[in-house]
Order: C-alpha cells, then structure tokens, then sequence
C-alpha cells in the first residue's frame, strides 16, 4: 500500500485532478450546463381538459367544485368533489382504472408528434381505485370451501385473470410508455400527494446528468369513489362543505381528480428542433419528516427542507410567489405556512388553488405544477379560492388572483408519511 500512498500524495501535491475529482467535476459541469425546459403539457382537471380551461377559470379566481356525482354517498359526510367531466377513452385492459384513461389523454396531449423513442418516463400515482364489489371479484376463482386457496391462485396463469394488475401501481405507467413509443428509462412514484412533484424531480435529475435529453413526467389519480373518499372520511381530512386553505375556519379538502403530464427537454435539445418553451424547470428539492404516518411535522421542518433544497438547486434566495399545499386542514395549513415564513420571510405572496381545483391526491403536484407554468406564461398569479377569514399565520395568503407578472413561483407538494417534494418553475 505504501507506494500507492505515496502516488496518491503527489497528485495532491501536483494538483493532478484524480478520476474521482474528474467525475465529479464532470458532474458538476453536466450539472451546469444543461437546463431543464418544458415544451409540452397536458392536464385534465374539473375546469376541463388542457391549459386553457386551467388557467381561464383560476386567472378568474373561479372554483371548479361542484356537488358529488360519481356515487351517491349512501350516508357518508360529503357534499362537494371535483370531478373531470369530459369524455375519456378506456385504454384495454383497464377498464377497472380511471386513472389510466385520465393519464393515458393527458400524456398524448403533452407528446403531440414529438419522437419520443429514447425518452424516459416518471410518474406519480396512488392508491389503486378498488371497490369491494372488485375485491370480491379478485377473490373468487380462488375460494374454495368458503375460504382462499392459494395454491389455486398460484397455478392459475391464464390470461383472463389480471386481477392483480388493479394493484399494481406501476402498470399506468408502462401503459403511458407503451402507448408514445418511449423505450428510456421508466419510474413510478407512490409517495401519496407528493408522488406527481416527485416523478418531475425525478425527471429533470436524469435530464440534467445527462442520461435522456427527454422526458414525460406527472401524475395521475381517480379516488372519487367509495373507499377512497371513506379512507379520507376516516382520517378526518375531508370537509364536509367547502375547502378553505389557510382560512380560520377550514375543516378539510374537498377531493379532486385529474392528470397532468409535463414534456421535459434539456433546453438544447428543445431549441435545436425550434420548440416552443413554456417554462423553464429551475430546482427540486424533496425530504421526509420522519415524524408521523398522517399528521406533518408541527413545525413544519421537513417542508422547511424541502423548499431549501429546492432554492439551492435553483441557485436562488427567493421566489416570486409560492403555490403552496395547502390543502385546508387546520394542522397542514399551519405546518405549511410556518415553514414558508422561516425559509422565504412573510412578504412573499402564498396561495393554494385546492379551493379551485380540489385536491387531486398523488396527481395534486403534476397538476399544480402544470397552473404554475400557465400562470408564468401569461403573466399572473393564482388566488385562494374559498378563503375569506384569514387566519394571522405570519405568511401573506394572496386570496385574488393578481396580474402581477411573476418571474419564478415554487409548488410545494406534501404527502402522508411526511414525503415533501418543492418544485421551482421559471419563465421562460
């Protein structure tokens, strides 16, 4: 060993790069020099299908709630949900799936006709939309005198039983890849309200190492049904009435549906083949609370590190405006906005658009991200529909929406078992 000590000192001495120097100075470099730019969206919401709609009802400061009209809720404490109410095409094979038909139209949407042959794809999506009468119909060519027979189940390879699929979270997603024709790397998210944010950190991260130079990236889900809005009902995050981020007399989130899918580009890539730039992707930043299953940190110190990491991948002090989680619940809200105010000050404008657009669950990042690109390329920042007391939180909650022409906005995205992901947009 001692020559090899020796050998390693003179390099030192010499300032002879050594190769883990010179990777890591390649890193950097790669790191440095190729921006993430996003040339495509697609996005289904309650306001509609694509930006347009999006953005017309909150640049309107309109609210997209409506009453409940997916299932009657036989008895269970909800009025109001946002549904997507536009005509979806059934992909095969997932008829059991409203996310896929939600995820498989907003993808196309954000592809258009660009090749996508080498491109990766990284999405976030949640629970699988079971009901029990599926449930039951997953177990039945397996019981046998009254009970499960699993070696049944385990002989059993014929195609017509795919029940299985129905909980497979990452079976939209090779659907999604399939279906543009993308063969790069895949990777789905199941990290609960931060899994769309999550799949676009992702993607921007393998863009700028230099693995792709493309990729689609979101979320989608569908929970408005029976079990999903009982687990929600359950946990006590859902409002009986209307959703009120940040207001001092919220109660919960009203839930909400959709799918949003962003086409990211290194930003040579996209100019050489005379994109149209909407935004451009500037940092990331994710954590964990490692504090508790439901409830956030108090303090909020998982967010706290989340949008600090993200401003220091985007070589900022501050952002324009913060489209915040916000989701309406008395202890999120409160969490939230005291890391706000630690990382960013209390001058900042804040908003949520849960009050708009209801919570979209494990699509809520994608989502957001995709009204933080509109409100950039037009010039305006969202309000908070829904609120009107205020509650003093030591962060400024914009309640109008406001033409105030903002340069960079951060979409915080915070999910159960304390999985943040902050996301930094800038104009392009």
């Amino acid at each position: 060993h001692y020559p090899l000590r020796r050998q390693r000192q003179m390099c030192i001495r010499d300032r002879a790069p050594t190769s883990a120097s010179r990777l890591e100075r390649r890193r950097t470099s790669v790191s440095d020099s190729r921006r993430v730019v996003v040339t495509g969206v697609g996005v289904l919401t309650a306001f509609g299908r694509g930006m347009a709609p999006l953005a017309e009802g909150l640049r309107k400061g309109r609210s997209a709630l409506a009453p409940l009209s997916a299932f009657a809720p036989q008895g269970l404490e909800i009025g109001m949900a946002a549904e997507v109410r536009v005509p979806l095409a059934i992909p095969k094979g997932f008829q059991d799936d409203r996310k896929a038909a939600l995820a498989l139209q907003a993808a196309r949407d954000a592809v258009g006709t660009v090749d996508m042959s080498h491109a990766g794809v990284y999405l976030g999506t949640g629970l699988s939309s079971v009901t029990p009468l599926e449930l039951h119909q997953d177990a039945a060519p397996y019981r046998s005198n009254g009970g499960f027979d699993r070696a049944a189940l385990h002989r059993d390879l014929s195609v017509d039983h795919v029940a299985p699929g129905r909980h497979m979270p990452e079976r939209t997603t090779a659907l999604i890849a399939r279906s543009i024709g993308a063969a790069g790397p895949q990777l789905t998210s199941f990290s609960a309200c931060a899994a769309g944010a999550l799949g676009i950190a992702h993607a921007t991260r393998a863009i700028r190492r230099g693995e792709i130079d493309r990729a689609l990236a979101g979320g989608m889900d569908a929970m408005i049904h029976p079990l999903g809005v009982l687990s929600f009902l359950v946990l006590g995050a859902l409002s009986p009435g209307n959703c009120r981020p940040f207001d001092r007399n919220r109660e919960g989130f009203v839930i909400g549906e959709g799918a949003a899918m962003l086409l990211l580009e290194c930003e040579e890539v996209a100019i050489a083949r005379g994109a149209h730039i909407l935004a451009r992707v500037l940092g990331a930043g994710s954590s964990v609370d490692a504090h508790n299953v439901t409830a956030p940190h108090p303090q909020g110190k998982g967010a706290e590190l989340s949008m600090r990491r993200a401003l220091k991948e985007a070589g900022l002090e501050s952002v324009d405006h913060v489209n915040a989680h916000g989701t309406g619940t008395p202890l999120g809200d409160r969490a939230e906005a005291a890391a706000i105010g630690r990382v960013l000050g209390p001058e900042v404008p804040v908003s949520s658009i849960k009050g708009a657009i209801g919570h979209c669950i494990a699509a809520a990042g994608a989502v957001e991200a995709a009204a933080c690109i509109a409100a950039l390329a037009e010039g305006w920042s969202p309000g908070t529909a829904g609120l009107e007391d205020p509650e003093d939180l030591g962060v400024k909650v914009q309640a109008q929406p406001q033409e105030d022409g903002p340069q960079t906005i951060l979409s915080n995205s915070f999910g159960f078992g304390g999985q943040n992901t902050s996301l930094i947009f800038g104009r392009a």
